[in-house]
């Protein structure tokens, strides 16, 4: 039993689900803001021993019977409408949150990926942290709210600097929703780093690019594309401003680059890693971030000899690791 763990709107989910179903795999989707009204949790324990089921509209399973979880891209629980008071809205949507982490946290089963582990490694600097001890290239970095320290940083590089958040890339102002992407500091926004200090910031040495690699670790299978982001004007510094028009092809990751990889997601506690790596006009691969629970089906779709989705279908059906 593969429990995939998600959102209504997941549509990285539902090309896996193809498979799943292709193969007669035994899978249930828990879209997390049909809980708790659409979906009933039981957990209980018993003469020391953990029991329980998860309902859905058209069928129960027994906590037992799971064996492993993709944790996709679980969205906040969502209250019954006829709750009305704000405090009594919050109230649920904290209780419905603590008691399925709980049941995460008590599930004896194979993850990918652990959702503790996965919050532990969307940490930016303990990322940078770790891939410097896996044997990555890791360019210089400050993460500061010392409007000094910024300033003295961008003199330092010559005024040769990127900002990105360290978290949250994603605004919302009312009905409308905005990104955070990546961007180069120009001399007009040096004026603005007194604004450093309401809240830190990351700061980094800008990478001169040749291409951008996404590496896509998926248990002990490594996948690597080539994103020709230099080639349009949109997205030199950030490929995601125009990642419907770049052109991505296949690449042949160096033996000690695919190695530290592997490494660094396992350093992490993951079964899945989205890498984002730089080759620079000097052919040094640099590191830039990973993200534990990227997206990744939009690349087998560009690229179809890529068997990603078969490859994690694979890892869910077998329910371990392939050292495990």
């Amino acid at each position: 039993m593969i429990l995939i763990v998600t959102n209504r709107q997941d549509q990285t989910a539902d090309f896996l689900i193809l498979e799943l179903k292709n193969r007669k795999s035994d899978y249930i989707r828990f879209n997390t803001e049909d809980f708790p009204q659409k979906v009933l949790l039981n957990w209980k324990i018993k003469d020391g021993l953990l029991d329980g089921y998860l309902t859905f509209s058209k069928r129960q399973i027994q906590l037992s019977q799971i064996t492993s979880i993709w944790y996709r891209r679980p969205v906040s629980p969502i209250p019954a409408s006829e709750i009305i008071d704000q405090e009594a809205q919050s109230f649920v949507v904290e209780e419905s949150r603590t008691a399925l982490e709980g049941l995460w946290r008590t599930l004896t089963c194979f993850w990918v990926s652990n959702p503790d582990n996965i919050r532990v490694a969307e940490d930016k600097l303990y990322q940078l942290k770790l891939a410097t001890q896996v044997g990555f290239n890791v360019w210089p970095t400050v993460v500061t709210s010392d409007t000094t320290s910024a300033y003295a940083f961008y003199q330092e590089c010559k005024g040769d600097v990127i900002y990105k958040p360290l978290r949250k890339g994603r605004l919302k102002r009312g009905d409308k929703q905005s990104f955070i992407f990546t961007n180069l500091i120009g001399h007009d926004a040096v004026n603005e780093f007194n604004n450093i200090r309401y809240a830190p910031c990351l700061l980094q040495k800008y990478i001169h690019k040749s291409t951008e690699l996404r590496v896509t670790v998926i248990g002990e299978k490594v996948f690597a594309v080539a994103i020709e982001s230099q080639k349009i004007p949109d997205a030199i510094h950030d490929w995601r401003r125009a990642q419907d028009n770049l052109l991505h092809r296949v690449f042949e990751l160096p033996a000690d680059v695919e190695c530290r990889c592997k490494n660094l997601v396992k350093k992490l506690g993951l079964e899945f890693g989205a890498l984002d790596l730089i080759v620079t006009p000097d052919n040094e691969c640099v590191f830039v971030e990973i993200n534990p629970n990227g997206q990744w089906a939009w690349i087998q779709q560009l690229c179809p000899e890529i068997p990603m989705r078969e490859t994690l279908a694979d890892l869910l059906i077998s329910g371990h690791s392939p050292e495990g």
